[in-house]
């Protein structure tokens, strides 16, 4: 049964589990996720086909995660606030699928080009999280409308289909909100949990959620409590500050990394 782990090194099977580990602790409030798919991109062992593997084996542990993070975050949920968001959320993942992802898709995504948009997308988040401080200081607190949720789900569901990249997008939803910190990152959570079980139907429809990769996620399936645990703690026990700068300096290197191997 576990034949196929020959496939894998020992140091494949760091990375990809350390990636799943980062994932979790973003799933658990602290902000580190942004570097985890640039990660287990760079260190995927068939580099042709990198990109497309990644995502798809990615999405199947999301769906553990927000599990698990729901777990946490039950009581934080505004649920009230995502009702904006979810059908555009719907619309632009399926535009997204028919568009790019799908094999009869109108506009090609090829594997070069993924790992480009996901460098790309990396270093607009590194730019966001250094203006952060300058948007909030210039935007009002305002409650969520069908206006603003139509934008942001739509952004949503296309950058989430095509990259798992929809976190600056939901953050720039959530945060003139004024949120407390554990009702943001439960409110985050429940919308991941929902945007991730929508993705299932197209990417299972379209192949990219291959046996082989629900195999090696069973391997590693403890990693993700023990990342989503401890991201929970850390967001409880610890500023973030301390950390945010050097996440983000991580974050730019790989994204810089990918664009140089797309190239």
């Amino acid at each position: 049964m576990m034949e196929f782990l020959a496939d894998y090194s020992f140091l494949d099977l760091f990375w990809i589990g350390l990636s799943l580990f980062l994932t979790g602790m973003s799933k658990g409030g602290f902000p580190v996720g942004g570097i985890a798919l640039p990660i287990l991109i760079l260190m995927w062992p068939a580099q042709a086909n990198a990109a497309r593997a990644a995502v798809g084996f990615m999405l199947p542990m999301l769906c553990l995660m927000d599990v698990v993070a729901l777990f946490f975050y039950r009581r934080h949920v505004l649920w009230g606030r995502l009702i904006y968001l979810m059908p555009a959320t719907l619309f632009g993942v399926a535009i997204a699928s028919y568009l790019f992802v799908s094999d009869s898709a109108m506009i090609s995504v090829s594997d070069q080009a993924l790992k480009l948009l996901i460098g790309l997308l990396g270093i607009v988040f590194v730019i966001y999280f250094a203006a952060k401080k300058w948007i909030l200081n210039h935007i009002h607190a305002s409650q969520p409308n069908w206006s603003k949720g139509m934008v942001f789900g739509i952004g949503a569901g296309v950058t989430s289909t095509l990259a798992h990249a929809a976190g600056p997008v939901m953050q720039m939803y959530l945060l003139p909100q004024q949120l407390e910190k554990k009702k943001f990152a439960g409110t985050s959570c429940a919308f991941f949990w929902m945007l991730n079980l929508i993705k299932l139907l197209p990417f299972s429809m379209m192949g990219r959620i291959q046996p082989e990769g629900l195999k090696l996620g069973a391997v590693l399936l403890p990693v993700i409590p023990l990342g989503v645990a401890f991201g929970w703690w850390l967001t409880h026990k610890t500023e973030q500050k301390h950390y945010t700068v050097l996440i983000y300096a991580v974050l730019l290197i790989t994204s810089i990394t990918l664009i140089f191997k797309a190239f």
